[in-house]
């Protein structure tokens, strides 16, 4: 069997089955590649990005620093590919998210709604992006960076994910413009504006959110409900 594959690739040199073969070597090395991915976001989720080594990597996903590298050529890079993954799951939950009537002004509800609830379901996750988001702020204003930060955005892969990581803004910014364009949501300020205001919240509500309740005691709190009614008064025009 091994013999008729093998002799099958050399044939592919001479330009048959080649194709027929290379998509299936691509799939499993972008299945192994994935492997690597799971592992590390196990150990980076649980030590943390800078207590984390390749070693422990390597003993978590049962291979040798040889066989890593062949696939990421640093930790910066894989860490980079954990993020990546950590912002596809984000736009992959919002994709799902539907307001009934599908106005703009519904949709940004129900996505801002979604972050809130992606934050608690999802927290390794939502940690993760924002702290990529710490580094892109501190790369883009010239801040003082951690060697681990600079480590990082100097990686090959960092510019791919920072492109990645906007999508979210644009997303909300271009829903809020429709609401505009509709005439459900106020001109006050511009949608980039309006998406500013809204991210700033949500983002300090998560912070604070396993803690708010001691705000509103004695009574029972319905954060969503808050946050919803807040973001209607922010956005009714």
């Amino acid at each position: 069997m091994f013999i008729f594959l093998n002799n099958i690739h050399k044939f592919g040199n001479q330009g048959q089955f080649y194709s027929t073969f290379e998509p299936m070597k691509a799939v499993i090395k972008e299945g192994r590649a994935d492997h690597f991915i799971q592992h590390a976001q196990e150990v980076f989720f649980n030590k943390g990005y800078a207590r984390t080594t390749i070693s422990d990597i390597c003993k978590k996903a049962d291979c040798s620093r040889t066989t890593l590298y062949s696939y990421f050529e640093s930790k910066e890079n894989l860490y980079l590919a954990v993020i990546e993954r950590a912002f596809r799951k984000f736009l992959a939950y919002f994709g799902k998210l539907r307001a009934e009537g599908n106005s703009g002004f519904n949709q940004v509800l129900v996505h801002s709604m979604g972050y809130i609830r992606f934050s608690k379901e999802f927290p390794k996750y939502y940690e993760t992006i924002h702290d990529f988001y710490g580094i892109m702020r501190n790369a883009d204003e010239g801040l003082l960076q951690t060697e681990v930060q600079s480590h990082i955005k100097d990686s090959k892969n960092f510019e791919g994910v920072k492109e990645l990581s906007l999508l979210p803004f644009k997303l909300l910014t271009k829903e809020i413009q429709r609401g505009q364009d509709e005439g459900n949501i106020n001109t006050r300020h511009s949608a980039e504006e309006h998406m500013v205001n809204i991210w700033a919240y949500l983002k300090g509500i998560s912070d604070i959110s396993p803690n708010i309740a001691y705000v509103f005691s004695p009574q029972k709190v319905n954060l969503e409900k808050k946050i919803e009614r807040f973001i209607r008064a922010m956005l009714e025009i």
